[in-house]
């Protein structure tokens, strides 16, 4: 039987936006293994909006095998629809896989036992895996039942008794090669649609074991990479595509998702093929990529290739000693750190550090202390996350919650909710997360005053909106760390409170104690259109930060220019040059940012008394005295066309309401954003 119909899933919602926006390359690379080594005639059918599998699934026939990826962002979706399926066609196999699945086997039980509509679930790394159910489906005539019996490792279900079938998983794959390429197949062409982003992987597992990610566990620990020959080919494919249909309403960024990319020798290889796509094909723009935390100096010369479209990570999601032990997770030093931040600044790269407030052992004191030394280190974007609970890893299991005395809550993640019509019924779904809000060390209310941290460091910090200030006090040795402490406590007294105070109610009410309730609260469609209008579900911290930044910039200078002049005074810096300087500077960059995403094609123009723009593009400048103007210099601020078009296709892509800008915040390198700047 070579003429099987199996269709392969990677849902993702997409009534408020596109919410998994990558294409679904996992599942092109298990479609085109299982073809090659079993010899089948029939196609793998793929899909990845869910209106299109309705279709398919409402017009018929059924497909003998459906599969679905599992993710923390779409199993609800893909549940509710594998569900209504079996309904309807009891004899289709439904097969699940991917990380979001639970590590202890007891777990596990639970699991399939609230999935009844799992037929088999495949553990681990998901081609020969899937290509061996495939064959013992086959071998079998698709009785299920003797399949089960079968015990293939990797292949997890429950038993006729309702316990678990657990065998080992199966060895990883050691040549990738072995896997045809989806992209130059011309398998994945049809999700060249403008609004998915190219996936690119040019190697698998991760050598570091922290707790509280699914690659920590020791199956992945080893690196099996694909060769050089087969990443060109796939980069300049995608490279090739992504300019035919490149228009105002196209995306034109790639997400990388190796685990640590930069540390291994190859990567200069790829860096070395995106730097020629992007001669050629004007594309990427940018790349979504979490870079290497050791070689540090090969990191560096990956985003020197590539132009400052790649953004350096140095994610150390915490300083503390007694947490860095608590996950078992090793960090590079200190002095490393300050040297890739200041490298980062020094070529004019995007860099970021990523932190996880509410690890085993974190406090406010731990949480507030990391983040003054990363923003020391002088990266340009801080990533505050709090502690997600993920399926797969160490930490997300009942013994590890018990054991650091977690208080877990659950809420809805944010684009990930829609309502679907399928076999006469309406599907409301929703993805609900785990994340721990105190600990044994983290009481509740110091949580909160993290976050309100965060989203301080979120607006005065993050994508440098008033970069010039930050500069002056590296010049003058005064902490930008504790001048955004000064100004998160002056903000009590102005109007950005009233959007400090939405922002920390939102964190509460975002939070529900019961899972079984939030889950109850999302079955009604009503429910899911408010999730829909952005009225609730969404990311707090960009939320509100946009909404300082777009409505409040006049607001910000000012509470920039009291602080700044207070700490300069502190500091015995003060003279009456000096707060010109500073009240110019900021109006400067103010102006710099000012109404981009609603009037992009306005022109703004401002008088100084000082060469701001050396100021700020000049690297070798050691002093505000140094920029004292002859006479009043006149600048032009505009959004050039290459700009323009940038938010242009963003704003189509992601909106241009207050959520669609924070996701597009999220997503590109702001600092392009802001208006150029040319002296009259």
């Amino acid at each position: 039987m070579t003429d099987m119909q199996i269709w392969l899933c990677d849902l993702t919602y997409t009534q408020q936006t596109v919410a998994a926006d990558t294409m679904p390359m996992a599942i092109g690379c298990i479609a085109e293994y299982t073809e090659k080594r079993l010899g089948l005639t029939t196609p793998i059918v793929l899909f990845k909006y869910p209106e299109d599998l309705i279709e398919a699934l409402e017009t018929g026939p059924l497909p003998q095998i459906l599969g679905f990826s599992n993710y923390c962002w779409n199993l609800g979706l893909s549940s509710d629809i594998a569900r209504a399926v079996k309904d309807v066609a009891p004899h289709t196999v439904i097969v699940f896989g991917g990380p979001n699945y639970p590590l202890p086997d007891e777990e596990r039980v639970t699991f399939l036992l609230e999935h009844p509509e799992i037929d088999f679930y495949l553990a681990g790394e998901g081609e020969a895996a899937f290509a061996d159910l495939v064959e013992a489906l086959r071998i079998n005539r698709f009785d299920t039942k003797t399949v089960k019996q079968s015990a293939l490792p990797s292949i997890h279900c429950l038993d006729a008794d309702g316990g678990g079938s657990f065998p080992p998983k199966r060895d990883r794959l050691v040549e990738l090669d072995e896997i045809p390429s989806p992209y130059t197949s011309g398998r994945l062409d049809k999700f060249f649609d403008g609004k998915l982003m190219p996936l690119l992987q040019t190697n698998r597992g991760c050598p570091f074991s922290c707790t509280f990610c699914v690659e920590g566990d020791t199956y992945y620990s080893k690196i099996r990479k694909y060769s050089a020959e087969r990443i060109r080919a796939d980069v300049d494919y995608i490279g090739s595509h992504m300019h035919a249909i490149r228009s105002d309403r196209s995306r034109n960024d790639l997400f990388i998702a190796d685990s640590n990319f930069g540390m291994y020798a190859g990567d200069i290889d790829t860096c070395q093929a995106l730097r020629k796509t992007r001669e050629d094909y004007q594309w990427p723009e940018y790349i979504n990529v979490a870079t290497g935390k050791n070689s540090k100096e090969r990191v560096i010369e990956a985003a020197e290739l590539l132009d400052g479209a790649l953004r350096l990570s140095g994610s150390v999601q915490s300083l503390d000693a007694n947490v860095l032990t608590n996950i078992r997770r090793k960090n590079i030093s200190v002095e490393q750190l300050v040297e890739l931040g200041l490298h980062s600044n020094r070529i004019g790269v995007n860099s970021y550090s990523e932190i996880i407030l509410g690890l085993p052992g974190d406090s406010k004191v731990a949480h507030y202390d990391t983040i003054r030394q990363v923003i020391d280190a002088g990266f340009n974007i801080v990533l505050p996350w709090q502690l997600m609970l993920i399926n797969g890893s160490e930490l997300a299991t009942r013994t590890h919650k018990q054991l650091y005395q977690m208080d877990v809550r659950y809420r809805i993640l944010p684009r990930c909710f829609g309502s679907y019509p399928l076999f006469g019924k309406t599907i409301n779904s929703a993805e609900i997360e785990e994340v721990c809000v105190a600990n044994a060390t983290l009481p509740f209310e110091d949580y909160l005053e993290c976050r309100r941290l965060n989203l301080f460091v979120a607006i005065f910090y993050n994508d440098s909106i008033f970069s010039g200030l930050l500069k002056l006090f590296r010049l003058l040795d005064i902490s930008i760390f504790d001048w955004i402490l000064r100004v998160m406590e002056h903000s009590r007294q102005t109007s950005l409170e009233g959007v400090v105070t939405e922002f920390l109610q939102a964190t509460r009410d975002e939070l529900w104690s019961s899972r079984a309730e939030l889950e109850a609260f999302c079955r009604d469609t009503e429910t899911i259109q408010r999730y829909v209008r952005g009225e609730l579900g969404r990311n707090n911290l960009y939320y509100f930060r946009t909404l300082a930044i777009t409505q409040h910039i006049d607001t910000l200078k000012s509470m920039a220019l009291n602080t700044a002049l207070a700490m300069l005074q502190e500091a015995d810096q003060d003279d009456a040059e000096l707060r010109r300087f500073v009240g110019e500077l900021l109006e400067y960059h103010a102006l710099r940012i000012r109404d981009v995403f609603t009037e992009p094609d306005r022109a703004l123009t401002g008088t100084f008394n000082f060469d701001l723009l050396r100021f700020d593009k000049d690297n070798t400048v050691t002093s505000y005295a140094s920029v004292r103007a002859d006479h009043p210099r006149t600048y032009h601020f505009t959004l050039n066309e290459q700009q323009r078009d940038l938010i242009r296709r963003n704003l189509i892509v992601h909106g241009s309401n207050s959520v669609g800008i924070a996701r597009i915040l999220s997503r590109v390198f702001v600092k392009k954003l802001y208006r150029q700047v040319e002296e009259v």
